[in-house]
């Protein structure tokens, strides 16, 4: 089964805040990166996350152009 999180972010670039939704398997547990654009000033932030059995645990925002 797969989780749908939404979660408000920070953007990496103009720091506004705007929503995302993590799709994650129920049963999961580890890391994970994904890529989003900024829905304000359309840059890419890189999100690297950890999840412990389905619930992101850590997150951190950085440079998508990287």
């Amino acid at each position: 089964m797969t989780i749908n999180e939404e979660l408000s972010i920070n953007c990496y670039f103009c720091f506004e805040s705007f929503d995302i939704n993590l799709e994650i398997q129920e049963d999961f547990s580890g890391s994970n990166i994904d890529i989003y654009d900024c829905l304000i000033c359309c840059n890419p932030n890189k999100l690297s996350y950890e999840v412990s059995n389905g619930a992101v645990i850590s997150m951190d925002i950085s440079d998508g152009n990287e």
